[in-house]
């Protein structure tokens, strides 16, 4: 959105200049076109061609801006497809800024005047990441007392309707109270709420071959059950998920808190979409958004779990006592 503020005189806005200001990792190959609305009004559009980073909507009707007072535009863009015979780029970071540019930036006429007057200021929007689908995180139902039963955590991923996505890896800390120790720890996967239905090709859900006994209290799940190195989630499913162990030493008021974690940042745009043996140790989260076909862990097509939604850089948290 660009706020639009006209001082002195009313002005008719003409034209709106944009520019391409990540240009390190996105380009006009990205974007389709840009649209500028005025509420539920389109007022123009813009298309960003070749090797250039600026574009320019001219209205065909000028949008008035009132004397000392705010508008604001909103600034939609359209997005290439990512895939086979596409032009967009899987993890590009696209982001489209107003330019003042006197030659093809922003101009409007005043409205008592009548004086072209180019416009000043500028923006730095965070932008959009780019990829074919998206995977969605939540905290699944599990009541917070009982943990005898060595139930340490539930959550559920969904991928986005545009397309199946691949799972590789997940990271968990596991915090106690005093006396309390987890042993066998491992991951189960189903595809129903109820937690009964193993996912295809886990035997029984599991999804790790052998337990964990987490010696510092962190740990790392990758899918190893038979031949599976990846869980595949289809398009606009969801599956579930439970990560269980054994837990000995409870008594009345001990607890175990359990934290799925996140990641604090994008890898650098060197390994941004990598193989799995690439993407940076630091990851704690590893998907693939599956760009050209059913990622495996050699193809480069995976990265880490910075910005998904539902899953916040600090983790998701799960307590339960005794």
């Amino acid at each position: 959105m660009i706020r639009f503020h006209a001082t002195n005189e009313g002005v008719n806005l003409n034209r709106v200049g944009l520019k391409l200001t990540n240009t390190a990792s996105s380009s006009s190959a990205d974007l389709v076109q840009v649209s500028i609305w005025n509420g539920a009004t389109q007022v123009g559009t813009a298309v960003f061609t070749g090797s250039n980073t600026a574009a320019t909507s001219t209205f065909a009707t000028p949008v008035a801006l009132p004397n000392n007072a705010d508008l604001d535009l909103t600034v939609k863009v359209d997005f290439a497809q990512i895939g086979t015979g596409y032009t967009g780029v899987q993890g590009d970071l696209v982001a489209v800024d107003f330019n003042a540019a006197d030659t093809t930036g922003t101009q409007g006429t005043g409205v008592s005047s009548g004086i072209t007057t180019n416009a000043t200021g500028g923006t730095a929007v965070s932008g959009v990441r780019l990829f074919k689908s998206f995977p969605t995180v939540a905290a699944g139902s599990l009541l917070s007392t009982g943990m005898a039963d060595g139930k340490l955590m539930r959550f559920a991923v969904t991928a986005n309707a545009n397309g199946g996505i691949g799972l590789n890896q997940f990271k968990f800390t596991i915090a106690t109270s005093t006396g309390i120790t987890v042993s066998g720890v491992n991951l189960y996967g189903y595809t129903d709420g109820a937690y009964s239905t193993a996912i295809s090709g886990f035997a029984s859900g599991q999804i790790a071959t052998a337990n964990q006994t987490p010696s510092t209290g962190t740990l790392t799940i990758t899918p190893t059950n038979g031949t599976n190195t990846t869980i595949e989630v289809p398009a606009g499913t969801t599956y579930y998920f439970e990560l269980r162990g054994t837990t000995a030493g409870t008594i009345t008021g001990s607890s175990v808190i359990t934290t799925l974690l996140g990641d604090a940042s994008y890898p650098a745009l060197s390994v941004a979409m990598a193989t799995v043996a690439n993407i940076p140790a630091a990851s704690n989260v590893i998907w693939s958004p599956n760009a050209t076909t059913t990622s495996g862990v050699s193809n480069v097509d995976w990265t880490n779990a910075y910005g998904v939604v539902g899953l916040p850089s600090s983790g998701l948290i799960q307590s339960r006592s005794n």
